[in-house]
């Protein structure tokens, strides 16, 4: 199985047990009265599983069977998703917990209580967010990220779901469950993992599946590009490929030194620092470059001692490639870059090219 792509799952239109890589199962109620339309008639026609950083998306199409249209009202549109969940590879969350979340109107949004503490950086929690639509009534440009997810929102606030839910026989309904792990050191990157039962209420149907999240599909890291500097902090005329470089210069003041805009960096993570400097000839004073980290909290924010690397640049009259392997502390979720020309003398110049910051010895697919 590819790990790094999206794993669709379809199914035949067998009203039983239905076998499939995961296991599936459906369950459709009770039988219909004879001579009568199904009470549930809804059908299970595929489903797509794909990991979003530390997030499960899973995506539903349900096909409307019955010989006559219904209507589902926001009241009888409700999910559930229930299951033991952990994630080795966090001490936290090597043991299982259970995690129960029932998502219904107004917000078709839940949340889940993981694991319970007064202290951010321990306090656990699974967010349940919901979006449904038909093929006729599809969601408005910019509701839906690529991914399968939610766009980033605040509070409750979820992309609107056009209800009443009006279906047609033959029409296709789609059931979007984005589950966020919500932690403040792992939540962005380390999904919590374990089969989940899922529920879904249509109106009168329900679908009942069994999804194993067991497997994360590859290691995430932060999506995150530095920036440019200001176009004023570039200097055309000296690059080691060009177009152009950052230039630190001793003699204006503000431009001793330049510090890149805080990055978000994956906890434990091992990552190489890589870019290329040249001193200019008759620079008094020292030339360093210095890489912090931070554990950044809602409550509070701290320099981590422990992870940072300052070092004196030496080479002088030549471009010089400076590399280093960089360990994230454990509690880390930012690091800052800086480059200074430091002395009271000020005078001279420093050129920065080709800076970057990337994961060292990924096992397996890394990154979306």
């Amino acid at each position: 199985m590819n790990l790094n792509s999206r794993a669709w799952h379809s199914y035949d239109r067998s009203w039983v047990t239905i076998p499939g890589l995961l296991g599936a199962i459906m369950a459709f109620g009770v039988p219909p009265a004879a001579g009568s339309d199904p009470v549930e008639p809804l059908r299970l026609v595929d489903r797509v599983v794909t990991q979003d950083q530390g997030a499960w998306v899973i995506e539903y199409r349900l096909r409307r069977v019955g010989q006559v249209g219904v209507i589902a009202t926001p009241e009888e549109i409700v999910a559930k998703v229930e299951g033991w969940v952990s994630n080795s590879r966090v001490a936290s969350h090597a043991v299982p917990r259970w995690s129960e979340l029932a998502a219904t109107k107004p917000g078709l949004a839940a949340v889940s209580e993981v694991i319970a503490s007064p202290d951010e950086s321990i306090r656990c929690r699974e967010r349940l967010s919901v979006s449904v639509w038909t093929d006729d009534h599809p969601p408005a440009a910019g509701d839906l990220l690529t991914h399968g997810a939610h766009r980033p929102v605040d509070g409750d606030a979820l992309p609107p779901i056009v209800t009443p839910l009006s279906l047609g026989p033959g029409a296709i309904v789609h059931v979007r469950l984005r589950l966020d792990h919500q932690h403040i050191l792992q939540g962005d990157y380390d999904p919590l993992l374990g089969a989940r039962s899922v529920e879904i209420k249509l109106g009168g149907a329900t679908v009942r599946d069994l999804v194993a999240l067991d497997q994360e599909q590859y290691l995430a890291f932060p999506r995150f590009t530095w920036p440019e500097p200001p176009e004023e902090r570039r200097d055309t005329h000296h690059a080691h490929s060009g177009p152009d470089s950052l230039h630190i210069e001793a003699h204006i003041p503000g431009r001793q030194f330049y510090r890149f805009p805080e990055r978000p960096v994956r906890h434990g993570a091992r990552m190489r620092l890589r870019f290329w400097y040249l001193v200019a000839e008759g620079t008094e004073g020292e030339c360093r470059v210095r890489l912090a980290q931070i554990k950044d909290t809602p409550i509070s924010y701290r320099m981590l001692t422990h992870g940072s690397v300052e070092e004196c640049l030496k080479s002088v009259g030549r471009w010089t490639k400076f590399e280093r392997i960089v360990p994230i502390e454990g509690e880390a979720t930012k690091i800052t870059l800086e480059f200074k020309i430091t002395g009271d003398a000020e005078i001279g110049e420093m050129w920065i090219d080709d800076v970057s910051f990337e994961p060292l010895g990924c096992t397996g697919p890394c990154g979306p």
